[in-house]
């Protein structure tokens, strides 16, 4: 009896014990199922969340890709965060991984509010430190006024810390807890990649937008910006993809018509009959030879490319400015409702009496003002997701109007009345042509210490080093007109501020304008010294933006105004009017204006001013084009977009807007889209292969 008691009693002690056993076990799988789904889900949060504080549609129809890549790599990091047998170690692996995720996501976040891009890693490595030293105070502002978006950002991580403090349970199989997420893993990555390289349509297709036309912003938005990380960094490592069909549809401009009832015969825009027939500013260049001895696909592709196209023609300002100075000038975010004949009256003069540009844009590219300056240096596209002017820099860029005047012995000069190492100007602008590189610590002293710093002061240090050594050639990358834009943070505002007091506008745009005017004032100085030394006549003045002034726009910084409206007068198209602008070409021996009512852009600066300098240049090599030629006009934009002379065509939404009565064919589009891609990839190669150093060594 006693025995079978035991028995009874042992047994009793034992029911409950494999009761708890159950229910912890049940727990511990609850606890690692809810492990296991944090990180996608979370993945996908982020996500979601960017695309809302963006303005963007969520579930859009790009909406399932991000879902797939959102889960696939958050399965990954999981498990690679719990490989390790030690908790706390996983711990710190998960909690330091949210956090570098967490961090990339709010950069980009500030990154597409302010310039209305994502930012490749390159840029990210590489001006990171410069942005913190120089708009320490600016960052620090912009993070306060969104501190609810970082907050909503940060939630992952505090889930993570104070909720979900159980490891992974070593009482469930490694099967379910490590194979099973892997696979799930794998085979979601799979079917993501099925999917998008079952699509074809469109003329970049999403194949194309993940592989050979990658993009960070436009790539970011279809896949995730996790996955546009991923893909940056195997394409900075392993280079991006040739194209399926390197050169695809037309290639030529002067071959495009416009309806089918064109037949083919001419060309969308018919010249002109002329007496005088001009020759094409093209150079001797033996393709022909290079396309039988070349052995790499690309640089072959590049050779037949550049071989069928005609170029541009001369015209009759060919050489209307052979020998004389130019002065180039790219204006931090400057804007043409800056001018006015009262209150920028130098301005005015520059922008009326000279080359009158009145259908100008400047595009906002992917690295802000280094792009910008880098299209009007070069005529080319910037390459997606690096910073091209600084992978230039060991190039040989033989069409800068640096390297050519200074190949004809002109002094050539290059200032910035800014930190001089910043987007490392000091390598790349001696390898634009420029004898000396002097900004601020290497060379310009003496400048008021204050942000931003004056651009009169700039050309006041500055204007007695060449104007007495004819031929020259200077360069001015201006900083006045930089973001933001208040009365206290930025001193030019503040210098100018009771030019503006009587102006019926909000404090952004008086502060917006107040700045521009310390450059009017150093253009002001700049015309007087010329005319005072006698060589206005002899003196070119071109003057571009770097990019539209974003610091206007609705959300930086915390504003809840779109300023930019404001300042235009209207609510402003985003696509298109969005980059118009004003180019400001003058010289004082131009007696009557010559008004051009085409389209056209940055890249059209060096083709124009090649032409109009009468230099040697070859046409066909430039992306942008001679805007006094005859060659049908097309502007490029960095989301596939363009405008011609027969309309818009918007490649986000796919849609195409006439501005003429002429029938637009669906043909023509589609030639100019092939065209647009066709320029965009090869002025890729360019900057990649070093193609002017094959050309001319």
């Amino acid at each position: 009896m006693q025995n079978n008691s035991h028995n009874v009693r042992h047994s009793s002690r034992r029911i409950p014990d494999a009761r708890s056993n159950y229910r912890t076990k049940k727990s511990s799988l609850k606890d690692t199922i809810l492990l296991i789904l944090f990180y996608p889900l979370s993945f996908l949060y982020f996500e979601l969340l960017l695309k809302g504080t963006l303005g963007s549609n969520i579930f859009d129809r790009y909406f399932g890709y991000i879902f797939l890549f959102s889960f696939s790599s958050g399965l990954a990091v999981y498990f690679l965060c719990n490989l390790s047998s030690k908790p706390k170690l996983n711990r710190i692996l998960s909690i330091c991984t949210l956090s570098v995720v967490i961090f990339l996501f709010l950069v980009e976040f500030f990154c597409k509010q302010t310039f209305t891009f994502f930012m490749g890693l390159q840029v990210i490595f590489a001006a990171t430190g410069d942005v913190f030293k120089s708009y320490s105070v600016t960052i620090i502002s912009m993070v306060l006024k969104s501190l609810h978006i970082v907050i909503l950002f940060l939630l992952p991580l505090g889930v993570y810390v104070f909720l979900l403090k159980k490891p992974v349970s070593r009482r469930i199989s490694p099967f379910y807890t490590k194979i099973v997420p892997l696979g799930a893993s794998i085979l979601m990555y799979v079917v993501s990649i099925i999917c998008i390289f079952s699509s074809s349509s469109g003329i970049i297709t999403t194949r194309e937008y993940y592989r050979s036309e990658f993009d960070m912003t436009q790539s970011s938005l279809r896949f995730g910006l996790l996955t546009g990380f991923r893909l940056d960094a195997q394409y900075w490592v392993f280079g991006t993809p040739a194209p399926d069909a390197t050169v695809t549809g037309e290639t030529d401009l002067n071959n495009v018509t416009v309806s089918p009832s064109d037949s083919g015969e001419t060309s969308s825009v018919e010249p002109e009959p002329s007496v005088i027939e001009y020759d094409y500013n093209i150079m001797d260049i033996d393709f022909n030879s290079m396309i039988a001895e070349e052995t790499d696909s690309t640089l072959l592709s590049m050779d037949e490319y550049f071989f069928s196209l005609s170029g541009t023609k001369q015209n009759e300002y060919t050489g209307l400015f052979e020998g004389k100075n130019l002065i180039l000038i790219t204006a931090e975010a400057f804007s043409p409702y800056v001018i006015s004949k009262d209150l920028t009256p130098t301005l005015y003069k520059l922008a009326n009496n000279g080359f009158v540009f009145t259908n100008y844009y400047q595009p906002a590219w992917g690295v802000s003002t280094s792009d910008g300056e880098y299209s009007a240096f070069t005529g080319l596209v910037p390459k997606s997701g690096v910073n091209s002017m600084l992978q230039s820099a060991d190039n040989n860029m033989y069409f800068t109007m640096g390297n050519q005047l200074s190949r004809l012995g002109y002094l050539t000069l290059a200032y910035h009345n800014n930190t001089y190492t910043y987007y490392s100007r000091n390598l790349t602008h001696p390898n634009l042509g420029y004898s000396k590189f002097i900004a601020v610590g290497n060379g310009l002293e003496g400048l008021t210490s204050c942000w931003p710093k004056s651009d009169l002061e700039m050309f006041q240090h500055s204007v007695d080093d060449y104007i007495a050594k004819q031929p020259f050639h200077a360069y001015y990358m201006t900083v006045s007109g930089h973001c933001n834009y208040t009365f206290i943070g930025n001193m030019m505002a503040y210098k100018n501020r009771d030019a503006v007091a009587d102006m019926d506008a909000s404090e952004q745009i008086k502060a917006y304008i107040a700045a521009n005017l310390e450059l009017e004032y150093a253009m002001e100085y700049l015309v007087n010294r010329l005319e005072e030394a006698g060589i206005a006549d002899d003196t070119v003045i071109v003057l571009t933006a770097d990019h539209y002034p974003y610091g206007l726009e609705q959300g930086f910084e915390g504003n809840t105004e779109d300023y930019l409206n404001e300042l235009v007068g209207h609510t402003v198209e985003k696509n298109f009017e969005l980059h118009k602008n004003t180019l400001i070409l003058w010289s004082g021996c131009m007696d009557e204006p010559v008004v051009i009512d085409e389209p056209c852009y940055s890249l059209d600066i060096l083709p124009t001013l090649s032409n109009l300098f009468g230099l040697e240049y070859d046409s066909r090599l430039m992306i942008g084009r001679d805007v006094l030629s005859d060659t049908t006009p097309l502007v490029i934009f960095r989301n596939y977009s363009w405008i011609t002379d027969m309309g818009y065509y918007n490649a986000t939404t796919d849609t195409f807007e006439a501005t003429t009565d002429t029938e637009v064919s669906d043909e023509y589009i589609e030639s100019i889209s092939y065209i647009v891609k066709n320029k965009v990839t090869f002025s890729k190669y360019i900057l990649e292969k070093d193609y002017y150093n094959l050309l001319f060594g």
